[in-house]
């Protein structure tokens, strides 16, 4: 629907989204960069260093964005690598206006936009770091805008095209994460449960979409075919994963972790408003002015991923993987824009405003104290800062150039772990090959081939409080070892991260 909407002071709602989506960026942008790579950006920078089919923990395309980036630009400062993902997400602003517009009102489309930007998870990390998340959701958008002008607009004239474009986008969303699965099935069960809709099964175009995706997504299954299915045994395994009993505890952490994720006084009402979208039926209109329907392909598109990944942390350990939930509340948001737009008074604008600005100033203390460390003075003693893990190992950089580890040849730098891997590689910067060689090294095993090298010396590195024990881990692997020294990462004179233990190592095994 297209229908007039009230203005948003000065501008109609599509104005008041580009506005949006302007203010946004440039505020993206700044924290793009002030704050440092974190533990997931870091280690899949280091795993994009080297073109692969696809990856160990993803599917490629986010990998491959960071990989065409740095051979592009030549440049690995923050805001470079992270400006396509910061686009991805101002496109997917517009593209949740656009779709809520054309289901509800303009007025709505603005709404969704702004809850989107309000939630913390989605303007954070999807919406600012170099993760899977942002073309994973830029794609599922785009397959959700197809499918509703397939549904409900003018796209169902041109079948052939507009399902073929559809199977295009959802390609690309499972090259971007595996939760595409969630976007298939739930069209699936939308077509099923919609008499009107079911007559789609019959045609051949949406089963032609299916084999373009497949296609789209092939360079997965050939990787994984090549390497023993690796990946999808990685994540089916967390999925699968099982603990002695049930782990109720885990269940309440997933629980309460969503919900201060996508922020509570969003994510509440937006469970309450699928609800209401599943209670109204796969035809029903919900809210009042919606198109017939659209509120139910909208919930079984959302409520699948929420359950199942709320679920899992019944029999396995999903640690503090909160985000998992993501496209199914941002599906939830889109619905909770309609129900706002029919409700448009001084109460609706007062809650949506405020998260916002709340939202905004939660983020503006998180950056500047990530960038500068205030807290400390505010707070002092010792307490555990999580935004440590934003710090880059500068330290670690300097002294490997202070001791020529960049001019020497046949040597490489080492860590045991994709953790550490991933902070190390900041520094390293291509500049000599990295390994990372240990019980959990993920993506990076695919890009050190231990027997390559050896022979060589090498500069590890190990966070640990204990260097003796480390030595003695590794005289396996090399003929000799010499720890070198003890550094210390450090913000603001204040130092955050210890104990990281620098050594070189000489007559590497190849093992």
């Amino acid at each position: 629907m297209t229908t007039d909407s009230p203005r948003i002071g000065p501008f109609t709602p599509a104005q008041a989204t580009l506005v949006l989506i302007a203010v946004t960026f440039v505020l993206r942008m700044i924290g793009a960069t002030l704050v440092g790579w974190g533990t997931g950006e870091a280690y899949y920078l280091a795993s994009a260093r080297q073109f692969h089919l696809s990856y160990f923990d993803q599917p490629p395309l986010s990998l491959w964005t960071i990989w065409a980036t740095l051979q592009l630009t030549g440049s690995e400062a923050l805001p470079v690598i992270r400006l396509p993902f910061v686009v991805m997400f101002a496109v997917s602003t517009w593209l949740v206006f656009d779709i809520t517009r054309r289901i509800h009102t303009p007025l709505a489309g603005f709404y969704a936009a702004l809850i989107v930007n309000a939630c913390v998870l989605f303007s954070l990390s999807i919406g600012s770091w170099t993760q899977p998340d942002a073309p994973m959701l830029l794609f599922w958008l785009a397959t959700l805008r197809v499918l509703v002008s397939i549904f409900f607009g003018s796209g169902a004239r041109r079948p052939w095209l507009m399902w073929g474009l559809g199977g295009l986008f959802l390609g690309l969303t499972f090259l971007s994460k595996y939760h595409a699965i969630f976007l298939a099935g739930g069209t699936g069960l939308f077509l099923l449960a919609n008499s009107t809709q079911r007559h789609w099964l019959r045609h051949r175009a949406p089963w032609m979409a299916v084999a373009i995706a497949l296609v789209v997504f092939s360079p997965v299954l050939v990787w994984n075919a090549q390497n023993d299915w690796a990946s999808f045994g990685f994540q089916g395994g967390r999925a699968v994963e099982t603990q002695s009993g049930l782990r109720w505890d885990g269940l309440l952490r997933m629980v309460w972790g969503q919900l201060l994720y996508m922020v509570p006084w969003l994510a509440i009402p937006a469970l309450w408003v699928g609800g209401r979208a599943l209670a109204a039926g796969p035809r029903g209109q919900f809210p009042t002015g919606a198109v017939p329907g659209a509120a139910a392909l909208l919930a079984y598109l959302g409520w699948p991923s929420i359950v199942f990944f709320t679920l899992v942390a019944l029999w396995s350990d999903t640690q503090f993987h909160f985000h998992w939930q993501a496209p199914g509340y941002l599906m939830l948001f889109v619905l909770m824009g309609a129900w706002a737009a029919n409700r448009d008074g001084r109460a609706i604008r007062i809650w949506l405003y405020d998260s916002a600005t709340a939202t905004f100033v939660i983020l503006a203390l998180l950056v500047s104290h990530a960038a500068t460390g205030w807290a400390r003075a505010v707070f002092p003693g010792d307490w555990e800062d999580p935004t440590a893990l934003q710090l880059p190992w500068t330290e670690l950089g300097t002294a490997l150039a202070d001791r020529g580890a960049f001019g020497e040849g046949e040597a490489f730098v080492m860590g045991i772990n994709w953790i550490d891997c991933g902070y190390i590689d900041t520094q390293v910067a291509g500049r000599l090959p990295l390994a990372c060689l240990g019980a959990d090294t993920r993506n990076l095993a695919y890009n050190f081939t231990p027997a390559e090298h050896r022979g060589w010396n090498a500069y590890v590195v190990v966070q640990t409080r204990n260097p003796e024990r480390a030595a003695e881990q590794l005289a396996d692997r090399f003929s000799a070892i010499e720890h070198l020294e003890t550094l210390s990462i450090a913000r603001n004179g204040y130092p955050e991260l210890e104990n990281i233990q620098l050594f070189y190592a000489e007559g590497f095994s190849g093992q």
